[in-house]
This record gives C-alpha cells, structure tokens and sequence, in this order.
C-alpha cells in the first residue's frame, strides 16, 4: 500500500511540476512578445514588472531577470525625462543582471547585458561619462566574447563601441565593421536554428544593420 501511495505520489508531483513548465514558459512568451511590441518607455517599464512578477514565482531562472533588465535598458533610451530618470531606470537594469548573475555565472548573454547597461549610462552623458564608461563597456563586452565567440549580441555591441572609439580618435572603422560583419552571420545563424518557443535571447540584428551603415 506504501509503495502504491508513493507512486502516485511521484506522478502527481511530475504532473505539477510539468504545468508549472507549461505555465511559466507560456508566460515568458506572452511577455517577451509583448516587449518587442512595446512603443514607448512606459511600455518596456510595465513589460519590465511583467518579467520581475515571473521572477518571483520562478526564482531558479535567469532568462525572467534577463529580460526585465533589457525592457529597463530599452527604456532608458526611449524615455522623454532626463539624464536623472534615465539613470534611475538603469539602476534597476541593474538589480535584475545582478540576480541573473547570481542564478547563472558567467553567462556571456547576461555579462553582455551588463555592457549594454553601461553603454546606456554612457549614452544619457557622453561628455563626462565617456572617459570612464567606455572603457568600462569595452571591458564587459570583451569578457562576453570570451565566454561565448558565438554570442551576436555580445560581438555586435563590441562593435558599435569600436566603431564609436574609431570616430572619436580619427582611426579607421576596419575593426569595428569587421565585428559588426561577423556579427550578422552569427545572427542569420541563430535565426535558421531558433525555435519558436525557444526563450533564450535572439535579439539585435535590427541593431546591427543599424550599425552597419556606418560602414562604407
């Protein structure tokens, strides 16, 4: 009779974790479609909350706190206040890596995200934050790429801070398109091979061909 009670035991205890897996995977598809729909900072800012409230009921996931730091960083660039509500947003960027971070270490898509927030942070005040902050976002990139040479996004924003150094000293763009150019094989890649109820990061290839037009 033990051994009947435990087994059913067992099968229940796998049915429910099996809709636990259903629930939260249908959860971050809604909200990460969502997020790409977003228009503006208010938008990201709720889709943010959305991915922070899945966090909290999934706390051995990372990808949650991934994309409620993007939607944060996403928003900073499109928000109408100033350099004060743009930072404020960023710290809370921050927060969400940070814990990614803790779940899953050395992870090259979230140290890449850690470089995007920086290169934002650079971004709400280029004139007294460039000195200290690119190299700071070189540095965060340069480690993404170690970790994975495979990881567009970590390539391609490595990139666009070459190119932006280049421009900034006068140097040629050569190294920095080349980065640009290998990152969009790599995304043309990741997207023959990416699955549709696949939850890990394919963002970016707009961004690049963005990028790449400064390349002649």
């Amino acid at each position: 009779m033990k051994k009947i009670n435990l087994i059913i035991a067992i099968i229940l205890l796998s049915i429910s974790i099996s809709f636990a897996n259903e629930a939260y995977q249908a959860a971050m598809l809604k909200e990460i479609k969502t997020m790409n729909q977003a228009g503006p900072a208010t938008e990201l800012q709720k889709s943010a909350n959305a991915f922070g409230r899945i966090a909290q009921m999934n706390p051995v996931e990372w990808l949650p706190h991934y994309y409620a730091g993007l939607a944060l960083v996403n928003a900073s660039f499109r928000v109408q206040g100033g350099m004060t509500e743009k930072d404020n947003l960023l710290e809370e960027a921050k927060k969400h890596v940070e814990k990614a971070a803790a779940i899953s270490p050395n992870n090259s898509e979230i140290v890449a995200l850690d470089g995007y927030i920086t290169m934002a942070e650079l971004a709400a005040d280029p004139a007294s934050r460039g000195q200290h902050l690119s190299p700071l976002a070189m540095q965060k990139f340069g480690k993404a790429v170690e970790l994975n040479r495979k990881n567009p996004r970590a390539i391609m924003m490595l990139g666009q801070m070459e190119l932006g150094m280049a421009e900034f000293f006068g140097t040629g763009p050569e190294k920095g398109c080349g980065l640009i150019n290998a990152s969009l094989e790599l995304f043309e890649k990741e997207a023959s091979n990416h699955d549709a109820g696949n939850l890990n990061p394919h963002w970016g290839k707009e961004m690049a061909e963005q990028v790449k037009t400064k390349c002649k």
